[in-house]
């Protein structure tokens, strides 16, 4: 039994609980024994008193006071056995006392009037207690006493039996509710069993669930759903790990076997140029991959910071289709940038020139010569916020519906056999999505194959 374990701290409480709880509540029952017996003895004595009062008055006005003695001496022979009285005069003078009284120890009241109800109080005769009431009477003062000794032997008995049982009682109470905490602890026990197996090698385990609904099973719902999003995140580490790497490996080994087939033997001028333009077009290729890289694993881990400030999309949109306007016209592709009015959003000036270029050169790259690639912007409402849409429309090959929902996956390409022709790295839609989603807004993307595609980003513009 591990003092430190919840299971014996929780049985530990409630043991502590449980002992106060019985403390107050047996000395709460005895108290309250103790004041019934008291009330039903006071009860018969208030009932004698009213009886012996009408006596009194009867032989006060009657006129035999002289006789009261006598009288007094044939009431107390019918008197129940056991009970006693005496009265005095006002002058404190007893009249008559019966037998048995003379040890008693309550005195006449000097200082505090009597009430009509009277003073009731338990004395001890004999070493035994004998309730006490003393009122006032017709010429004087009367007291009657009834012995409470049975009464208060079965209170002792009942103290004895509280004091011996609640032990017992404690024990076994005090076991069960350690034999419950083991039981309502053993759900953790379990998750820490099976928490212990989970690892980066076994990231398919769960939890198991019992059905309960309780907070335990909750939290089984809750760790399994942070084992879910870990096991998603490692997989997604090691896919993009794996992918980097075959990214990475294509164009370094374009780069080594070519410089080594250039040393391998002496060559014309024109074909070491050809050779260094090769060497120097993959490097530039690596250098790109690896620059897109540098910027989503900075993603990752939150350490990128965009600086916001109020940007001209229009100005930004029209600089980037600018920029392009060189490469759409190498392609064959007809580029058409529609003017708009200035519309200012918070954003990077930096970033957004990033996404607008990776779906410009993703559209040319993507349609084939004597195609068409148009760019326009737009201002519309989104409930009670203006939304810019920034429409990027091509007539390329389009997308396949069933490769339309990865587009935005890092490394992904829907026609695997030009992966490597149209040069891209496959990271530029994933870094465009990031940085709309990093300026509050989105990119959706519709297609039809042999028709082309159309990619759709809404920003908030800045009130």
């Amino acid at each position: 039994m591990n003092p430190r374990s919840i299971r014996f701290r929780l049985a530990t409480l409630y043991a502590v609980i449980l002992t106060l709880t019985l403390g107050a509540v047996g000395v709460g029952m005895w108290w309250a024994v103790r004041q019934s017996i008291h009330d039903t003895v006071d009860s018969d004595l208030r009932g004698r008193l009213a009886a012996m009062r009408g006596f009194l008055s009867k032989q006060a006005a009657e006129g035999e006071a002289g006789k009261l003695g006598e009288e007094l001496e044939e009431q107390s022979a019918l008197l129940p056995a056991g009970a006693y009285f005496r009265i005095a005069d006002r002058e404190g003078r007893w009249i008559y006392r019966s037998k048995g009284t003379e040890g008693w120890s309550p005195q006449l009241p000097q200082d505090e009037p009597l009430t009509e109800r009277g003073k009731a109080q338990t004395v001890v005769v004999n070493g035994d207690p004998v309730r006490v009431l003393t009122a006032p009477a017709p010429g004087g003062v009367i007291q009657i006493g009834i012995p409470i000794d049975e009464f208060f032997d079965m209170l002792e008995d009942f103290g004895w039996t509280m004091a011996l049982a609640s032990p017992l009682l404690l024990l076994v109470a005090s076991a069960s509710g350690y034999w419950m905490s083991r039981r309502a602890l053993e759900p953790v026990d379990e998750i820490a069993r099976t928490a212990e197996l989970i690892s980066a090698q076994n990231l398919t385990q769960r939890l198991p669930l019992r059905g309960t609904g309780d907070e335990l099973d909750r939290l089984s719902g809750t760790l399994n759903g942070m084992f879910e999003r870990l096991e998603s995140s490692f997989r997604r580490m090691a896919q993009f790990t794996a992918d980097a790497s075959h990214e990475l490996r294509t164009p370094v080994a374009i780069i080594r076997t070519t410089a080594e087939l250039a040393r391998s033997r002496p060559r014309a001028a024109e074909e070491y140029e050809r050779v260094l333009g090769l060497i120097s077009a993959e490097s530039e290729r690596t250098s790109t991959l690896i620059e897109d890289l540098m910027v989503l694993a900075r993603a990752d881990a939150g350490a990128s910071q965009l600086t916001m400030e109020p940007v001209n999309v229009a100005e930004v949109l029209r600089d980037v289709s600018s920029d392009v306007k060189v490469l759409a016209d190498s392609a064959g592709v007809q580029l058409q940038a529609r003017e708009s009015v200035p519309v200012f959003i918070a954003g990077d000036e930096h970033a957004l020139r990033r996404l607008f270029l990776a779906l410009l050169d993703n559209a040319i790259r993507y349609t084939p010569r004597g195609g068409k690639v148009d760019v326009s912007l737009s201002v519309g409402r989104s409930g009670e916020k203006s939304t810019a849409t920034v429409e990027v429309k091509d007539t390329g090959a389009g997308i396949p519906a069933n490769d339309l929902p990865h587009v935005f996956e890092r490394f992904y390409r829907a026609a695997k056999d030009r992966a490597r022709h149209t040069g891209g790295t496959g990271l530029g839609l994933s870094i465009a999505q990031w940085i709309a989603a990093q300026h509050g807004g989105e990119i959706v993307v519709e297609s039809e194959p042999g028709i082309g595609s159309t990619f759709r980003v809404r920003l908030p513009v800045q009130g």
